[in-house]
């Protein structure tokens, strides 16, 4: 590959009154990404300015751009971005949470690998005040894989992406509403519901600009080439990649069939809250399904420190999780039997406890889990879990350092204790059962500069 400066001056177009070309720059932090990459193909047609993609983009999402005097540009690539990803949350508990509950393997640097994703979900970014676009590398691949490598179309699909995603913060102020969300389940379904529609968007535009092409295969070869391009990821990052684009666009488009653009709208007034709305678009738009909140009273009252993480997994991870001990198939059906769960961590000493609770549609349902969870920590940890005597749901696995794994279920609900001491771990799990409250999690996060357009339910349709 070039210098540096040789490949900044390459990719550096900065627009002009009297050009009026494409702006497209290349984030200096990025420049590593493009080792061996192939040169830009050149396109038979003139490609439009930014002036002419913006008016298109604005046609097609019938939404107006506003002018923009904030001439800061996109922050540099750091920490703090990541920082940003995690809810403030350290990057090292929540390593450690992670891998007691078999997200990630042992071996996985977590701070480097969200590093990483968050530069690619930043693979295409238009910043207003600046008038330009800044595009990655990877995102031609994209574009091809989207326009199916016709001629012409992919050079315009990563600047439409930028360009849809910034109308959501201009009239939805998206990027604020998602900040500081605890649940990294809801933040994903957010993520999922602004990328399918930025990819919705992305569809129009080469349905109207170009030929007419099949969404469902341009759907799948976009996901395939993500994929690819996050190959290099730990399975539950490279998943969380593509999730919102691939299962995000499928769910945007409930809306965008039966309302045009102001039922997508619609859904920033009143957004999904769990992957699994994301996953089974019924659970939003026909009979809406409200995950149940979990708060475990008893069990923090254990401890003498307060947790240092406190979040829900949801649907799609534990899609991911049961999936790495077993077909996907199985893993699916297992997991769509989630109704909500809370993840948390204590300190102690030196050492960390983690609790998970999970809340599950029947008896049945939650022991298919409860099963295919032991197999998974029995896998990745390399512990045997012997029943509890007394306890036919009950399960424990003794630890070398003189701690326990715990394993339990009751009715419909299932808890793991990782961490605790082995002479407590008993009495603990059952101050956790004697005060644990459950109830249906709040959906009350307007979009408020959305609200004019119609929800989209049972009784509009």
């Amino acid at each position: 590959m070039d210098s540096t400066a040789a490949v900044t001056e390459k990719f550096r177009f900065l627009a002009s009154c009297a050009s009026g070309k494409l702006a497209i720059a290349i984030l200096s932090g990025l420049l590593a990404a493009c080792a061996g990459s192939e040169p830009p193909r050149l396109n038979s047609a003139p490609a439009p300015s930014l002036a002419e993609l913006k008016q298109r983009v604005s046609e097609i999402r019938a939404l107006p751009f506003k002018q923009v005097t904030d001439q800061s540009g996109l922050p540099a690539l750091s920490s703090a971005a990541v920082a940003d990803d995690l809810s403030g949350q350290s990057s090292a508990q929540i390593a450690r949470v992670y891998k007691r509950v078999g997200l990630l393997a042992e071996s996985v640097d977590f701070a480097k690998a969200m590093m990483e994703l968050t530069r690619l979900k930043r693979l295409a970014t238009y910043e207003a005040g600046r008038e330009r676009l800044v595009i990655a590398p990877e995102a031609a691949k994209l574009g091809e894989a989207l326009a199916g490598g016709r001629n012409g179309d992919s050079d315009q699909i990563a600047p439409v992406l930028a360009l849809a995603r910034a109308l959501q913060d201009q009239h939805f102020r998206w990027s604020d509403r998602v900040k500081g969300l605890g649940s990294e389940d809801r933040k994903l379904a957010f993520h999922a519901l602004a990328d399918g529609d930025a990819l919705l968007v992305a569809l129009n535009y080469l349905t109207k600009y170009r030929e007419p092409l099949n969404w469902a295969q341009a759907t799948n070869r976009f996901a395939a080439e993500l994929e690819k391009i996050g190959g290099h990821l730990p399975e539950l990052l490279k998943q969380e990649l593509v999730f919102p684009y691939r299962e995000g666009s499928q769910f945007a488009q409930w809306a965008f069939l039966a309302k045009g653009w102001s039922g997508v709208n619609a859904l920033f007034a009143d957004p999904p809250i769990s992957s699994a709305q994301i996953l089974h678009p019924e659970k939003y738009y026909i009979r809406r399904f409200t995950p149940l909140r979990i708060t475990p009273f008893g069990l923090k009252r254990q401890f003498k420190e307060n947790a240092v993480l406190d979040e829900t997994l949801g649907e799609f991870r534990i899609q991911i999780l049961l999936g790495s001990n077993q077909p996907r198939e199985e893993a699916r059906l297992i997991a769509a039997g989630w109704t909500g769960d809370h993840l948390s961590a204590y300190p102690d000493g030196d050492g960390l406890i983690t609790a998970w609770i999970s809340a599950w549609s029947g008896d049945k349902e939650a022991r298919d889990f409860q099963r295919a969870f032991r197999a998974v920590l029995e896998r990745r940890h390399r512990v045997r879990f012997d029943e509890t005597p007394g306890q036919p749901d009950g399960w424990r696995a003794n630890l070398r350092t003189g701690r326990s794994m715990v394993l339990q279920a009751r009715g419909a609900v299932v808890l793991f204790l990782d961490g605790i001491a082995s002479a407590r771990a008993l009495e603990v799990s059952e101050e956790n059962w004697k005060n644990l409250e459950i109830a249906p999690e709040s959906a009350d996060l307007p979009f408020e500069s959305a609200k004019k357009p119609a929800q989209l339910s049972l009784k509009s349709r």
